[in-house]
């Protein structure tokens, strides 16, 4: 995303900005639509669900819906 960012010209402000930070601030600089904005969204907190100890592993399904969804935005939002 943050690539994504350097790409459009959209300056991160935060030396250690979150995916939503980023995804934020490309939406508000009109890269991103809000639908697009809302995926990546779902695919940050997916992210987090498989990165981070929470209170359920992730199912198999979420793995793939994240990693699809990834390739989709990168070959769209690049």
């Amino acid at each position: 995303m943050r690539q994504v960012c350097e790409n459009h010209k959209v300056r991160v402000n935060k030396q250690h900005a979150t995916i939503s930070d980023l995804n934020d601030l490309l939406k508000n600089a009109g890269v991103c639509d809000v639908a697009a904005w809302r995926n990546v969204q779902r695919l940050g907190d997916l992210r987090n669900l498989c990165g981070h100890k929470r209170d359920r592993e992730p199912r198999s399904d979420e793995v793939a819906d994240l990693v699809d969804g990834v390739e989709k935005v990168m070959k769209t939002i690049l």
